[in-house]
């Protein structure tokens, strides 16, 4: 009977400490192994590349991202990027009579976006490769213009007029899209993400932007 007692005492004894051992050494499916992470990623949208169809060299920016889970399927982040374009051009423009007159220009553009965004993942095991995410949340972008200029002109003191324009626009978007992750080592993450943003004062006005990078995870929980 004393042996049975002992047993029985050491079983509830032990039975905490094995729950215990079992949870630190498996840990809950889909929990995340770190809380935060960084990417660096080649961007593209219509509001940070100009090109040719506006008459301004193409721009390349990188997007850094700043993010932090919440819980093992739901994260938030925050995502910059910066692109610009400057030059200058001048030549002569031929008149009706007399000789070509010159003129010059100068002109100097910069877009800049911040996103804030929740990373909801649908994929329900954490253990897999491939994870698939949806995005969600508000993007504010921020658009200058100088540009400063002489030109021939007949009506004006000296026979050439001039300009000097600056413009500074700030807007609004509500944005959604969609990731696709594929984990490379147990930090490093291949990502790319897809979106749309929509202006919150005229709806119909929608911009497409697009991601392609990676992602490092640190920092234990």
């Amino acid at each position: 009977m004393l042996n049975r007692h002992v047993a029985f005492c050491t079983l509830l004894v032990g039975t905490p400490l094995l729950s215990c051992a079992q949870s630190t050494a498996v840990p809950a499916e889909g929990a995340p192994a770190y809380r935060f992470y960084v990417g660096v990623g080649a961007y593209t949208s219509d509001h940070e590349y100009w090109g040719s169809r506006y008459g301004f060299p193409s721009t390349h920016p990188l997007q850094l991202t700043l993010g932090y889970h919440l819980r093992p399927r739901l994260a938030l982040q925050l995502s910059g990027v910066s692109a610009a374009t400057k030059g200058s051009h001048a030549g002569l423009v031929p008149q009706t009579s007399g000789p070509a007159l010159p003129y010059s220009q100068t002109y100097a553009n910069r877009s800049t976006s911040l996103a804030a965004l929740a990373r909801y993942t649908f994929t329900r095991t954490a253990s897999h490769r491939l994870q698939v995410d949806g995005l969600g949340g508000f993007t504010v972008h921020h658009y200058t213009f100088d540009g400063t200029g002489s030109y021939p002109d007949g009506n004006a003191p000296g026979g050439f007029g001039s300009y000097d324009n600056h413009s500074r626009t700030t807007d609004v978007y509500l944005t959604a899209g969609a990731s696709v992750r594929y984990r490379l080592t147990s930090h490093l993450e291949a990502v790319a993400d897809g979106m749309v943003s929509t202006n919150l004062q005229g709806l119909r006005d929608v911009t497409q932007a697009g991601a392609l990078g990676l992602r490092y995870t640190f920092g234990r929980r």
